[in-house]
């Protein structure tokens, strides 16, 4: 019976010289008898290389980079083999994982920052936008978040910790949705098996939580003061917030995280541009 075990090795080949005389460094995979070179687009003179220590020398400038990137891909490739022990991958299954970007990563903000870079040439910015400060949000109250973490449990503590900071319920939902989606995309790339949110209610319409608003008068009367500038200083500049935020229904959460870049200009018939958010 042969040995079916796939073995890998470091290398610096011998048969391709650049014009400068460089060597390029290699992984070597062997398994069911075929052999393939993997270029980890290394490329060093011979008297930069040891093939004791299997290692780019002090002598080229990017060694510490060097060193670092095939130790990296090194114990991907290893890990790669480790796991399809028993049976083997054949060269191009291997070739296909090495180069898999998402191959072997448990955390869920690294996969999804890249997913959402990927999402930038489908999506409105303001999308992006409410994707990317909606994993920063969440990474301030969980700094890592592996994929095997992503349950029901977690869904109802993040919602009960969006409660504790005094955030209106529309807009926990409304986070909701978002982070729905962002597992879904995990689960398209099966990263996460079932999406927790199946066993959670996002409820679309919230009632309204202050039954106390304001008149249209009572409005008239603070939008009068603020003209006159009734109040100085921190006064007038909290009144000013104040309207900004009745005229654009946007919460107190909300309205903080509000930036200019989230203002558009829009023109009228007129031809003049106002802002609109």
């Amino acid at each position: 019976m042969c040995n079916m075990k796939a073995t890998l090795k470091i290398l610096l080949r011998k048969n391709y010289v650049t014009k400068e005389g460089k060597r390029q460094v290699c992984l070597r995979y062997t398994a069911y008898r075929q052999c393939t070179f993997i270029g980890l687009n290394i490329s060093v003179l011979p008297q930069h290389w040891s093939e004791k220590r299997l290692a780019v020398l002090s002598g080229d400038e990017r060694f510490l980079f060097y060193n670092e990137l095939i130790k990296k891909m090194y114990h991907k490739a290893d890990g790669i083999i480790i796991e399809n022990y028993l049976k083997p991958l054949p060269v191009c299954e291997f070739i296909s994982k090495l180069k898999d970007q998402n191959y072997g990563n448990t955390d869920f903000y690294v996969f999804i920052e890249k997913e959402i870079e990927l999402l930038k040439a489908s999506r409105a910015s303001g999308t992006i936008s409410n994707y990317n400060k909606l994993i920063n949000t969440m990474k301030e109250w969980k700094p890592s978040l592996s994929f095997s973490e992503i349950t029901l449990e977690y869904i109802q503590l993040y919602h009960n910790h969006e409660i504790e900071v005094g955030n209106q319920l529309s807009t926990i939902y409304k986070k909701h949705a978002n982070f729905k989606f962002l597992i879904g995309l995990a689960i398209d790339k099966e990263m996460i098996k079932k999406n927790p949110y199946d066993k959670f209610e996002i409820k679309k319409s919230i009632k309204a939580q202050n039954n106390d608003v304001l008149t249209e008068e009572e409005l008239q009367k603070l939008q009068t003061a603020y003209d006159e500038d009734k109040y100085k200083e921190g006064k007038n500049e909290v009144l000013r917030e104040f309207l900004f935020s009745c005229y654009t229904s946007l919460s107190f959460a909300e309205f903080s995280e509000v930036t200019y870049g989230d203002l558009k200009l829009i023109k009228l018939k007129s031809k003049e541009a106002y802002p609109l958010g």
